[in-house]
């Protein structure tokens, strides 16, 4: 009898990347058989958006050999929705992500859930290390917001964390993905959500020695994205750190 409430909900979001999906498929059944050697009850949604008829296939085949693993079909046409949409289905207590081009290490279910349950405070979890391959080739390692250089600022400029992590499904529930909208130059939804959970006292931190790998095209959203000019949805995170810096400035000098 499947159980009514898991511990992890994988969210597999796919669209149109067709034969490549079968490594994010094998990588994910490493990472659960890790976990469920664990102890650990874990469920995976399939969140099909607008895919592509061979990925629709591909998916729905593998998902008939697994036993916790159900198929949404979805209309959005947009990643954020998409992601939405399979933690309004999820159970589990904790929601991890990964997309249908990219790749897990096979201890990241197991190392993230032993990270988050040792931590007290409201935490999105990231993979120390992003390996990026094929088109643009190169190395991208997670900050974590308890590092003495961080600085909250930097999210202006850049972001520092991809889609792909690990919290408590209520995190994801409180703070649902924006919709993009590249004719108002509205984009970036894993930058806005990041800031936007931050603004709300969240914190985003790395799991140590756990890595993800991460397919780069030519043509992507991301360059899509960036074409059309587009910046995270506005949020008053950065008008919150002015204000208390003014106030900090203020009550150690009178005069200011």
């Amino acid at each position: 009898m499947q159980p009514s409430v898991f511990d992890i909900s994988v969210i597999i979001n796919a669209h149109n990347e067709e034969l490549l999906i079968g490594g994010t498929l094998t990588s994910v059944e490493q990472a659960v058989a890790m976990a469920q050697s664990k102890g650990l009850l874990v469920e995976i949604f399939c969140v099909l958006d607008k895919s592509s008829p061979l990925t629709s296939e591909i998916i729905s085949t593998w998902a008939t050999k697994h036993e916790h693993a159900r198929v949404l079909d979805v209309q959005f046409g947009d990643l954020g929705l998409a992601r939405n949409s399979g933690v309004a289905t999820a159970s589990g207590e904790w929601i991890a992500f990964v997309d249908g081009d990219d790749l897990w290490g096979e201890n990241w279910l197991t190392a993230a859930h032993q990270a988050a349950l040792a931590e007290p405070r409201s935490t999105i979890w990231h993979p120390e290390v992003n390996l990026y391959f094929s088109a643009r080739p190169h190395a991208f390692v997670h900050i974590d917001m308890d590092d003495p250089t961080f600085s909250p600022s930097i999210l202006a400029l850049t972001n520092c964390w991809t889609a792909l992590c690990f919290a408590k499904r209520s995190v994801f529930v409180d703070v649902p993905y924006r919709q993009v909208d590249h004719h108002r130059q509205i984009g970036y939804e894993d930058w806005a959500w990041n800031i936007e959970t931050i603004a709300l006292g969240n914190i985003h931190k790395i799991v140590p020695g756990t890595s993800h790998a991460i397919r780069t095209k030519e043509e992507s959203l991301v360059r899509r994205t960036t074409a059309a000019g587009c910046l995270p949805y506005p949020t008053n995170m950065f008008r919150d750190i002015l204000a208390e810096r003014h106030a900090s400035r203020r009550s150690s000098d009178p005069s200011f």
